[in-house]
């Protein structure tokens, strides 16, 4: 047989363990455990915290850049307009739809 008694701060265990065969006296074990319904509760509260930070964040948003018509080639040659190489790379290698070179 088993009785419990639980609060918030405190579980009793108190189990019947049978006759003692020296005295024939009832032996009984009593067992007290602190603060068990708070390890469940702390339990309770990670799994809990785990599916919140599951969540997906609505506030994340894709930025896309606006669009040019301009090939990698051009970008390259504007961004690195001035030096010997580019110079060369414009008059050779990127020719555009439409020049009369």
């Amino acid at each position: 047989m088993v009785a419990i008694r639980s609060s918030a701060l405190r579980d009793l265990y108190v189990v019947y363990a049978g006759r003692s065969p020296e005295t024939g006296r009832p032996v009984i074990h009593a067992y007290l455990n602190p603060l068990v319904k708070w390890i469940w509760f702390g339990g309770i509260v990670m799994v809990l915290g785990t599916c919140l930070a599951m969540v997906p964040d609505r506030r994340a948003a894709i930025v896309l850049r606006a669009s040019t018509n301009k090939s990698w080639g051009d970008a390259i040659v504007e961004g690195s307009a001035g030096s010997p190489a580019t110079s060369l790379v414009r008059s050779t290698l990127i020719r555009r739809p439409g020049s009369d070179d």
